[in-house]
């Protein structure tokens, strides 16, 4: 760039000479420099910081005189240097701060504008905002001969000249967007806003012992409120347009940086200062002016000039959008580098707080000094508001595109100017200075929408005469040269691959992102900013953390000044009220606070009654407030200071800023219907579309997506697909709040995604800086199949089957994984816990049995259950002939095993599987192939010879049918004869029979008929019954004549865990009573029989027909009979109460959740009042009893109820009036069989129509979901049946590495030995915690944020003898997450302890025991950022503990 006054003094370090003229010399290939600074000359002045760059020439002008400022030399030093090199203070824009001589009235602006910020403070400390400070000192300092002019206000006591006062900048690092929203509902007029990208600017004395002013130095506006999560606000923007006539402002929504640039503190990003971020605002600034004024240096310079001229008169700060791929990928990568004006404010005089600019000051603003600016539509009219709102939403449904979004405003708007409105509260559309879809791309974030002042003659003519001149702003790309496109970059990666920076040639191909950037490159960077834009030049060092923690102790605790005497509050001059003070609030104690509340109330009752209005409201929140005080004690509680504040000062209205922010959020379709030429085939679903793919362009996937589903997705999609899933979910329908349609489209998109970045590596391999280089290829492939991608990420010419390789070298071993690319690989050693399923087939198997390992156990069950057919076997021979030590016994001993797992193989195959399914290949040994070429060669050529291996012939339809009762509810007699069903009539031709098989498995006949059956693979064998290829229209339908309970947790899951993937529908049949019941409309002697008994699905009269049914039956296969089960009506309460506290329509819920279809079977009439007054036929004594029964019934005691409950269970059930009463509730077998197979045959109907809608590409239609409901599932269970399974909430993927490298430089070399290996978690919730653990609010919630990320801070390591854990604070952690005393995690765990100790470890180290100690990490706190994850453990690994 250029250095446009002299002398400058650049602070860069310690740079060598002729390192900093090479780095200066790239600036004259960025931009041409003046002739007066075509020659520079570098002398090295002092080889520790400084470096003069001086002209050789002097005839460039001088500053003009109003931008000059006194320098007044260096200061004496006081404190040791900043660790890192700082950026330049140019003398002739030195940034010491120099205090005028105050007036009262100055005087009382400070104090106000100090008294803002600490309300902000303490009112973040009172909500427990997960806030933190970034604190920064300025370069030089303040000027101490300046103090000597003050007198009086609050620098009056200003420490003597020699102990200089010192300025800061602090960085307000808001962590959740939680918080904001917190704030929001409890601020008052009396506090400073919370704004995003808060830099405070503050100066001490030198000792920093007391503040001496503090104030909001720049600020963004304030968070954006997303319509998906706050709809009211642009309600409110709509009706602002209809009653009262504000017109509708609409801009694009740039995606990149924010960035903000002070009048007199120069750059800031949204949470730092003086970094790559500002550098980047500085380099696009500069170069917006040099393409403003092409090839003319001077003019850009002087425009510069003016710019700052007119910041600095008028007080100005300016926010920006800095566009650029150089800090992280975005939603696209931009085709150029530019910048966005977004925001400028001044400050109100009265109390320093910010106050931005409304829109049409603004971009008046924008268009004196020539600032970038943003395209704009002025939308007048409430009934224009409203087409325009719907017309965003129709955007947000085709992901954009800019093109189609930016044709479609102007339509809107030229379409109300065209029918010759008048010019009053007319239409218009303001040109942006840089084209969107030329400088960014196709991708728009979004739009923002907000509320503009109203629009007078007088305000419409002010439009009119600056549009012309926005419009002559504007920037066509190809208008621009290409060293000004990218001049950030290009010095970026200068900076980077400079040898003294990183020292390896092999930097020079280093790539824009500057994640992680080193010293020496930001210090680089600093140095050309402060080249580029010398006037807003800001060097700063880093203050120790004592230093910093009592800045911010003093910020919050300080005595105000300037309060009325005796009052916790200061007047406002011109009548603008008071400010109140927190601290001084919280020094009254409830006493006084009481007495002042009371006061204020009665001043404000009196008020209320003569104006109404909002007196009557304060009133009534004052009357609240002093209720709450009267039951208080001191000190007074936070929250009740809080209230008090929000009553006594009010909130401002003006701070609920009308604007909101549109994303575009779905996709659009390539034009060409070609493109869905792709088809369906196994394994490949097909997207349904919400919008129109009958746009002009190559199709485009929304920034929703691409930022939130892809890259915020990534470390969710780390630990699992199922948090992945699990954050998805969350994330559309809680966050976005989309219908159920979108919801399924954007979970399609999800499970594409993962499957396409699982078959390249994982996410594990995805840096979210750069995600865009994997999934832009992604979203390509996606649009061009039209959104029917392989859902298993693989090609549709893999291999499908099961591979063994037998005997193979590692080399080869890995070769063949990388050219086969299986999705599931089985360990021989837990072949045991693995089952075959032929959902394993289409994503292909791999199993090795490597050299001399002994056969698996499992290994001919494995095959023998189904993987037989689709087996392929690879196995290796000898490579050398016979060696003598080949009869040695271990050399037999490997022949023998390997002659063993051939011949088991062998046998499975078949001679015809042996003979086309089996190859032998010869591998040489190690040494003869030692860079493993002969080993891949090999394998391709094996890879080339599986082919496609064995794919799925195409299954016939089928469904599962599944029993969700209790025993005695007639599953036998129902099932028996089901042979044939009758299909849906065709219009005008009988109902037609099937070619049907009806397959009914009865576990208690298996374990009789089927040899060495085992029970614990009867779900798997209801699998292997539903699986028919016989083709024809030929169905299947699979009975489980078995009781299938939701319970244990996850029961229901597992059950049908053998179909899932298998295409086989599954059907979900519940017993239920038609009618009124004893639940829902009891006889009046019935009304008391629900007391104290638990919810359940089913009324006690369903209950006790089962039960009866149970003890009349005779020889029952499973012995469950009156006969031979002398606890027979107790195995029945049993089961009742296997289903407590879950009523039908929570059962029904989590069932459709699992399910395909879910249908209600009547079995009975209840035995409740009816309309003819008949009901209560089952005497009260029967259901009292069986109550009791289902009530106490334990499943682990012994035995589950006495035996004399039994005995009266018997007695009542059996005798002849009861036998007779609820044998007249039962409805007829035949009819309850003959709807049965009504409902089977609707579900087949089902089934079929869906296999044939899955045969062809499914066309974009809109719909609600349809056929590809099923095909958009990404793992996810129902919620409430996933909580159920869930043992602890926590959170995981963080960087433990890190921690453990900062845990070891604090622990001896014997605790560093002992620290976990693998991952590490923080735990939020636990099942077994007995406070926690009860609270379903509380897993509801956290089931909520699973896969959502968190921020934790390490503060320190707390050792013991038993278990060593860090003590972490939750930073950006949503409410919902408990509020723990001691969030930890669990570094270490001495043998006969358990982690859960580590929750004792605070009250240990209180009571000072032995050998308990605390250690600070020597570095500081440690930044870490995980997900919210559910974890399950499986049933059979042990009660669980806490960790």
């Amino acid at each position: 760039m250029i250095i446009t006054h002299l002398p400058s003094v650049l602070s860069v370090g310690a740079f060598r000479e002729h390192r900093l003229n090479r780095f200066v010399a790239q600036y004259h290939r960025l931009f041409s420099l003046p002739a007066a600074l075509k020659n520079l000359s570098l002398t090295l002045v002092d080889r520790g910081s400084l470096l003069i760059a001086a002209s050789t020439s002097r005839s460039a002008a001088p500053p003009s005189a109003s931008s000059r400022k006194p320098y007044r030399g260096p200061s004496k030093p006081r404190r040791a240097p900043s660790r890192q090199p700082q950026p330049p203070s140019s003398p002739l824009y030195d940034r010491r701060f120099i205090f005028p001589t105050l007036t009262p009235t100055d005087t009382a602006a400070s104090q106000a504008a100090m008294l803002l910020v600490q309300n902000m403070m303490v009112l973040c400390r009172q909500l427990r905002l997960p806030v933190s400070y970034k604190a920064q000192e300025w370069h030089g300092g303040i000027d101490v001969g300046a103090f000597k002019e003050i007198e009086g206000g609050v620098l009056a006591s200003s420490p003597a000249p020699e102990v200089a006062p010192r300025r800061f900048s602090i960085v307000v690092h808001v962590h959740g967007d939680h918080a904001f929203k917190k704030y929001l509902q409890h601020f008052s007029s009396s506090d400073a806003l919370l704004y995003r990208g808060l830099l405070l600017q503050v100066d001490t004395t030198g000792d920093v012992s007391r503040i001496l002013s503090a104030r909001v130095q720049q600020a963004f506006l304030p968070k954006f409120e997303n319509e998906g999560q706050d709809a009211a606000v642009a309600e409110r923007v709509a009706e602002a347009a209809a009653s009262l006539g504000r017109p509708t402002i609409i801009t694009i929504k740039h995606s990149g940086s924010l960035v903000t640039l002070s009048y007199d503190g120069g750059w800031a990003a949204k949470n730092s200062v003086s970094n790559e971020f500002t550098a980047g605002g500085a380099a696009l600034l500069r170069a917006h002016y040099e393409r403003r004024h092409p090839n003319d240096p001077a003019a850009a310079t002087a425009s510069l000039e003016q710019l700052f001229k007119v910041m600095t008169a008028r007080r100005l700060c300016l926010s920006f959008e800095m566009v650029t791929g150089s800090h992280g990928h975005h939603g696209q990568l931009p085709a150029a580098e530019y910048l966005v004006t977004t925001a400028a404010h001044t400050f109100d005089p009265a109390t320093g707080a910010p106050a931005f600019l409304d829109w049409l000051p603004f971009l008046e603003l924008c268009a004196e000094v020539g600032l970038p600016t943003n395209d704009t539509w002025v939308v007048a009219g409430g009934y224009l508001a409203g087409t325009a709102r719907q017309a965003l939403d129709a955007l947000a449904l085709r992901g954009g595109p800019t093109g189609h979004a930016v044709r479609t405003l102007d339509e809107l708007v030229a379409a109300r100017t065209g029918n010759g409105e008048a010019a009053v509260g007319g239409c218009l559309r303001l040109a942006g200075t840089y084209p969107h879809d030329e400088w960014q791309g196709d991708r728009l974030e979004g739009f923002v929408v907000a509320a503009g002042q109203h629009l007078g003659p007088e305000e419409m003519h002010r439009l009119h005469s600056i549009r012309d001149a926005l419009e002559a702003g504007r920037l066509p790309l190809t208008a621009v040269p290409e060293h000004l496109r990218r001049p950030y970059m290009y010095t970026l990666r200068e900076a980077m691959a400079a040898p003294d920076t990183i020292g390896s040639a092999k930097a020079a191909a280093v790539t824009a992102s500057t994640a992680g950037v080193s010293d020496a490159v930001r210090a680089r960077l600093q140095a050309a900013a402060a080249a580029w834009v010398p006037q807003a030049a800001l060097s700063y060092t880093s203050p120790l953390a004592d230093v910093r923690d009592r800045l911010t102790e003093l910020l919050a605790s300080q005595p105000p000044e300037g309060l009325v005497y005796g009052k916790p509050y200061m007047e406002l001059p011109e009548g603008r009220g008071r400010l109140y003070s927190r601290v001084a609030l919280g020094e009254l104690g409830c006493k006084g606070l009481l007495e002042l509340l009371a006061a204020e109330l009665t001043a404000a009752a009196a008020v209320g009654a003569a104006s109404g209005g909002g007196a009557l409201e304060r009133t009534r929140a004052l009357q609240e407030v002093v209720s709450e005080a009267e039951s208080s004690a001191d000190p007074p509680p936070s929250m009740l200071l809080v209230r008090a504040m929000r009553a006594l000062a009010g909130y401002s209205e003006s701070a609920a800023i009308l604007r909101y922010k549109k994303k575009m959020s779905m996709w659009s379709f390539p034009e060409d219907s070609a493109a869905a030429s792709a088809d369906n085939g196994d394994g490949t679903a097909a997207a349904v579309n919400g919008g129109n793919s009958d746009v002009g362009n190559g199709g485009v996937v929304g920034y929703s997506l691409m930022t939130f589903v892809i890259r915020n997705g990534l470390p969710a999609l780390r630990q699992g697909t199922t948090t992945y899933a699990a954050y998805v979910d969350n994330l559309v329908r809680r966050s976005w709040g989309l219908p159920k349609p979108l919801v399924t489209q954007v979970q399609h998109f999800a499970r594409c995604w993962a499957a396409w970045v699982s078959a390249r590596g994982g996410a594990a391999a995805v840096d979210e800086s750069r995600y865009l280089e994997v999934a832009e290829p992604f979203v390509q492939e996606f649009l061009r199949r039209r959104g029917a991608m392989t859902l298993s990420g693989r090609s549709e010419t893999a291999f499908q089957g099961v591979l063994i390789c037998v005997d193979t070298s590692e080399a080869f071993t890995q070769a063949l994984r990388r050219a086969v690319a299986p999705s599931l690989e089985l360990s021989a050693a837990k072949l045991t816990d693995t089952a075959f399923s032929k959902g394993m087939v289409p994503g292909g198997v791999m199993l090795w049995l490597q050299p001399g390992g002994e056969m698996p156990k499992k290994l001919r069950e494995f095959l023998s259950s189904g993987a037989a057919p689709f087996t392929w076997v690879v196995a290796a021979t000898a490579s050398r002939s016979m060696d003598p030590n080949d009869n040695a016994p271990e050399a037999k001993r490997h022949k023998g095993l390997a002659m063993a797992k051939i011949g088991a193989v062998t046998a499975a195959l078949n001679a015809d599987g042996a003979a086309n399914r089996l190859r032998h290949i010869t591998l040489p040994v190690a040494e003869d192939d030692i860079d493993g070429a002969v080993a891949v060669r090999l394998a391709a050529e094996a890879a080339a010879w599986l082919g496609r291996g064995t794919p799925l012939p195409p299954a016939d339809p089928a469904i599962a049918a599944y029993f969700i009762t209790i025993p005695g509810a007639g599953k036998s007699a129902l099932t028996k004869d089901i042979a044939l069903l009758p299909t849906a009539p065709t219009e005008g031709q009988p109902p037609q029979q099937q070619r049907l098989t009806v397959k009914v498995l009865n576990s208690d006949t298996m374990k009789k008929t089927v040899k060495n059956f085992n029970p614990n693979r009867y779900w798997l064998e209801m699998a292997a019954a539903a699986d028919s290829c016989q083709g024809g229209g030929h169905v299947v339908v699979a009975v489980a004549d078995k009781n299938l309970v939701p319970s244990p947790p996850g029961n229901i899951a597992r059950a049908l865990e053998p179909i899932k993937g298998t295409g086989v529908a599954s059907l979900a049949i519940v017993p239920v009573v038609a009618g009124p019941s004893t639940w829902t409309a009891p006889a009046p002697a019935h009304l008391d029989l629900y007391g104290g008994l638990p919810d359940l699905p089913f009324p006690l009269e369903l209950v006790a027909l089962c039960m009866m049914r149970t003890l009349k039956r005779r020889n029952h296969e499973g012995g469950l009979d009156g006969e031979k089960a002398p606890a027979a009506a107790t195995v029945v309460a049993m089961f009742a109460g296997l289903y407590r506290h879950k009523p039908l329509s929570d059962l029904l819920a989590n069932l459709r959740t699992h399910f395909t279809r879910v249908v209600e079977l009547p079995i009975m009439r209840g035995d409740g009042l009816d309309i003819d007054g008949g009901g209560g036929r089952v005497p009260v004594e029967v259901l009292r009893h069986v109550a009791e029964g289902v009530r106490d019934v334990s499943e682990r005691a012994k035995p589950q109820l006495p035996a004399v409950w039994e005995t009266r269970a018997r007695e009542l059930l059996l005798r002849a009036d009861v036998v007779e009463a609820l044998e007249a509730l039962q409805l007829p077998m035949e009819d309850v069989r003959r709807r049965l197979g009504e409902e089977m045959a609707s579900t087949l109907e089902e089934v079929k129509v869906n296999a044939a809608a899955a045969a062809v590409p499914v066309v974009s239609t809109g719909g609600d979901g349809g056929a590809g409901a099923g095909a958009m599932d990404i793992d996810v269970d129902g919620t409430a049946a996933a909580e159920e399974r869930v043992t602890y909430f926590s959170v995981e993927g963080m960087d433990d590495e890190a921690l453990r490298a900062a845990a070891r430089e604090v622990l001896v070399p014997e605790l560093q030995a002992k620290l976990r290996r693998g991952s590490l978690h923080v735990t939020l919730w636990h099942r077994m915690d007995p406070e926690l653990g009860p609270r379903t609010d509380l897993r509801r919630a956290l089931m909520g944020l699973v896969g959502t990320p968190v921020d934790v801070e390490v503060v320190h390591i707390d050792i013991s003898p038993e278990v060593i854990a860090a003590h972490v604070r939750m930073l950006s952690a949503d409410e919902a997450i408990p509020s723990r005393p001691y969030h930890h995690i669990t570094l270490a765990v001495e043998k006969g302890h358990s982690a859960v100790e580590s929750n004792q470890l605070p009250a240990r180290l209180e009571a000072g025991e032995q050998g308990v100690e605390r250690r600070p990490l020597k570095g500081g706190p440690l930044l870490l950022r995980g997900v919210v994850t559910a974890v399950e453990v499986a049933e059979g690994m042990g009660n669980p503990k806490q960790p």
